[in-house]
């Protein structure tokens, strides 16, 4: 539960980035939880050598892992489209310089079926051949590299960060910025939830982002998300 202090307007002063400007209507798609995809390991090989293993046993099972992150992404886009947001360009300071609205391809995507796939589960979508093969027969082809545990960090924290900032309930407590209350929160929240610690502490190891400010490493999944989210728009599933 946070305190409600009221700040005067210089002490609560924060980034543009970070403003009354940003708020915007609630995200409806939701993180994926840690339960999806989950595969008991240890904790030393939980994240990386868990893609390489399955790889060798079937390479379109784990295809199919990035065909439903590309899923999620793709359900992401049109939601944000909903709301009308646009991904800000951000120059010094965090301040924003302009933003590009979210629009999905209706071209690119047109055997997709983008109304069934804002409303379907992935598994419903992906039964049909003619949806499965998309990827194989449609050109649709992820960017080599491209790794499951970070596509589903960096989801998630846009969704929390994005639903937090929004959320007027939320309250500052001694001198914070509103982003670093919110930041501090998601780390506490993603790193309490079973599986999800491991997941998210390896991929900070492995990605050097560790030794980072705790508002920092958020913002870093925050805007790689948001360059994902418009190279989706456009048909390309980057790592």
């Amino acid at each position: 539960m946070y305190i409600i202090i009221l700040l005067s307007q210089k002490s609560a002063r924060q980034p543009m980035s970070l403003s009354l400007e940003y708020l915007m209507e609630q995200i409806a798609v939701i993180p994926i939880p840690s339960r999806e995809w989950k595969v008991k390991k240890t904790r030393e090989t939980l994240v990386y050598d868990d893609r390489d293993t399955a790889r060798k046993k079937n390479q379109r099972k784990v295809d199919e892992r990035l065909h439903y992150m590309w899923f999620k992404y793709l359900q992401l886009c049109l939601d944000l489209e909903r709301i009308n947001y646009g991904v800000p360009k951000r120059g010094g300071r965090g301040k924003i310089i302009s933003t590009t609205k979210v629009k999905v391809s209706r071209d690119i995507y047109r055997k997709w079926d983008l109304e069934e796939l804002k409303k379907s589960s992935f598994s419903e979508w992906y039964k049909g051949k003619e949806h499965r093969l998309l990827f194989y027969d449609g050109g649709f082809r992820h960017t080599r590299g491209t790794q499951y545990h970070p596509l589903v960090k960096r989801f998630n924290v846009f969704i929390l960060y994005h639903n937090m900032m929004n959320d007027k309930t939320l309250y500052l407590k001694g001198n914070q910025t509103k982003g670093m209350m919110v930041s501090e929160k998601i780390v506490e929240d993603l790193q309490k939830e079973g599986g999800q610690k491991e997941r998210y502490e390896l991929i900070e190891r492995r990605t050097n982002t560790k030794s980072m400010s705790v508002q920092k490493r958020v913002m870093k999944d925050v805007v790689d998300c948001e360059n994902s989210i418009l190279a989706v728009c456009q048909g390309r599933f980057p790592k």
